[in-house]
């Protein structure tokens, strides 16, 4: 049984990366303005990635193959189909360039999949520039995701959150009252998934703290490169820790989603 979460902050120069951006290799293919700002799609070989403004990628699609998981915090955050392999409803705040949406789609074809996303110029380029498939399962509402979020009342299996603008995580995803309605909108045995984004600031270990106090203590946190940190918690019952229960089913996943994940298994721990 691993130890207990211990928090790290991420490193100073892990910071400086996602806060300044790097000078993003290839050709840029598309820019366009909307009142948060530029969206350019940038080439560089095989891969198109989404950025804002002119810091770090938002999203990477591979062109040869538009469902492969290429970022971590990605591959991360499906770790939550080992818990549900077989959800009817999932619910996505942020379609950023597609990719975690292309992916659920081809692990389940059948999946309902709501997507929130506050910008229709994101979504404008993920449709003409990023291969977003849109499956018959697929429905796109363009909406302020916190705002949905509290007037909502459909329930849903599992909610992935992941928002973020070209400053970085947006602040709401530390938010008591966003917490709760995420927690509200789940099914009884449902899943909540956030991406953030490690800065090691107090706040973000209030908004642990409060979403361990919220789903009983039934967290689960992956760390990932690129200062991420993907928090997984569970409505229902305890999740399983012991990596070698799950291995099976980790083998599986892997195969349907076309990376491996053993290593990230291990690297989940209870918080």
């Amino acid at each position: 049984m691993p130890a207990p979460f211990e928090y790290f902050p991420a490193t100073e120069n892990d910071q400086s990366k996602r806060a300044l951006g790097r000078t993003k290799p290839g050709r840029e293919l598309h820019r366009a303005y909307d009142e948060w700002g530029p969206v350019r799609v940038i080439e560089e070989g095989p891969r198109r990635y989404l950025t804002f403004g002119y810091g770090g990628e938002q999203s990477c699609i591979h062109c040869e193959n538009p469902a492969l998981p290429v970022f971590e915090y990605v591959q991360a955050m499906l770790l939550a189909l080992l818990y549900m392999p077989a959800p009817r409803h999932v619910t996505l705040f942020g379609l950023g360039g597609g990719n975690l949406a292309n992916c659920l789609q081809a692990y389940d074809p059948s999946l309902n999949l709501r997507v929130v996303e506050l910008r229709t110029l994101v979504v404008d380029i993920a449709r003409d520039w990023l291969y977003l498939d849109e499956g018959p399962g697929l429905d796109i509402q363009v909406d302020d995701a916190e705002c949905y979020a509290a007037r909502s009342s459909e329930h849903t299996d599992i909610l992935f959150s992941d928002l973020f603008l070209d400053e970085g995580m947006q602040a709401m995803q530390l938010d008591r009252d966003f917490l709760g309605d995420c927690y509200r909108l789940l099914s009884p045995e449902g899943i909540l998934v956030l991406n953030l984004w490690d800065e090691g600031l107090p706040r973000n270990r209030q908004a642990l703290s409060r979403l361990k106090e919220l789903f009983d203590g039934h967290c689960l946190l992956c760390p990932v490169n690129g200062g991420n940190l993907i928090a997984i918690a569970f409505k229902g019952r305890p999740p399983v820790i012991n990596p070698r229960r799950l291995q099976q089913h980790a083998r599986q996943l892997s195969r349907k989603i076309g990376v491996p994940l053993q290593r990230l298994l291990n690297q989940l721990q209870h918080y």
